[in-house]
């Protein structure tokens, strides 16, 4: 079997589809010594690959329009070259779908998030094109998600037949693990101007994320604690994105002596591990995820977890976080004040962490992905009319 990957987001790699991307094809390669693997992109791969990888720009007309560009690229210029080079099954590990693939299509939808929540759906553009993704799904043979909940949503809203819907959870890179060497977490911390005593939070700005909640849940946690070197440290930056779907944290009322114990620096890919590793406890209050890669990553390090009980997030924490109601500003401090107040329920829940993330691996993934590959040239999969 010849197989061939839309190789697009190995130009966006710190994203959650770049990551995903990534991580599949290495590990396909490790385990997958029967198929021909091909990738397809519209630039030069900034990294080495695992597999050979065919560059095949979109057409110099679209160059004027970065969006036009990528929309020709995905539902044209990628699947034709998959075509001419004559692979039985394309692979698209995000959410766009050609409409008319030509070859049997797979496709990974993380999730439909801007089909679920209203505000991110910005403007006319973006309600088109998801629009067009949203009926294109019918083309594929068969449509990998990586939640339960992620499947449910999209058979609600994209109305695909559950049994053309396949899960395989995500999992930590192996780069995450606990770091415990103390020069090491000093230096981490020196570089983001952070003490030995924080709270972490990692996971974007946006909207749904529930970052202000977060910084309201802190200020009467911290007052509770009555531990004046606690810090809320959360990775990002907020004047870096504005607006209605980035809803700035700093704006939240805080006492002087609050406000400066909360940090925002953006954190690099390369110093995570040491940050998670450090962290007295990892929050994530996430109002909707299609899996949760951060608090899945924070545990792979042995950091203590209190967890958003919504979406996907139970199917990923398990029991190894507190989960809360995460619009519940009370419940949120309770939690973070009783994991703080108790060495020996760190302790617990960072056991825990160990454990629940150890149950989760690239290779499991890749090995679930190759199966649906093999029932989608087996037949088994048909397009839905």
């Amino acid at each position: 079997m010849k197989i061939g990957i839309n190789a697009l987001f190995f130009q966006h790699p710190a994203s959650g589809s770049g990551q995903y991307l990534a991580h599949l094809q290495a590990t396909l390669s490790e385990i997958d010594r029967q198929n021909e693997y091909l990738l397809f992109g519209p630039q030069p791969a900034p990294v080495t690959p695992a597999f050979p990888y065919q560059v095949c720009p979109a057409p110099s007309f679209t160059a004027r329009n970065k969006n036009i560009q990528k929309l020709v690229w995905e539902q044209w210029t990628g699947p034709l070259a998959a075509r001419h080079a004559g692979v039985d099954l394309f692979h698209v590990p995000y959410f766009a779908p050609p409409l008319f693939p030509g070859v049997s299509t797979v496709v990974t939808i993380h999730d439909v998030i801007p089909l679920r929540l209203p505000a991110y759906l910005p403007d006319v553009k973006v309600r088109a094109y998801m629009r067009l993704m949203a009926r294109a799904a019918h083309s594929a043979r068969m449509i990998i998600t990586v939640s339960q909940h992620a499947k449910r949503d999209i058979v609600d809203v994209l109305r695909i037949p559950p049994e053309r819907v396949r899960v395989t959870y995500e999992a930590a890179g192996e780069e995450y693990r606990p770091l415990a060497d103390p020069a090491v977490l000093a230096a981490a911390r020196a570089r983001y101007g952070i003490g030995e005593r924080y709270i972490f939070y990692l996971g974007g700005l946006d909207q749904r994320k529930n970052v202000p909640q977060l910084v309201r849940a802190f200020a009467q946690a911290y007052r509770q604690l009555g531990n004046p070197n606690l810090q809320l440290f959360i990775s990002g930056d907020p004047d870096r994105k504005k607006g209605p779907l980035f809803p700035d944290p700093r704006t939240v009322p805080l006492d002087p002596d609050v406000r400066e114990r909360v940090i925002y620096r953006f954190v690099e890919d390369e110093d995570k591990a040491t940050i998670y590793s450090g962290a007295s406890l990892f929050v994530f209050p996430s109002l909707y995820e299609g899996f949760g890669l951060d608090p899945l990553e924070a545990m792979a390090c042995g950091a203590p977890v209190v967890c958003s009980n919504r979406s996907s997030l139970p199917e990923v924490v398990g029991d190894a976080a507190i989960s809360i109601d995460p619009e519940n500003t009370d419940a949120l401090a309770d939690a973070i004040c009783r994991v703080l107040s108790s060495e020996s329920l760190q302790a617990d829940l960072r056991a825990r962490s160990l454990k629940r993330a150890a149950g989760f691996s690239w290779r499991k993934t890749a090995e679930e992905t190759l199966s649906v590959y093999e029932e989608v040239m087996a037949g088994n999969a048909r397009p839905h009319k």
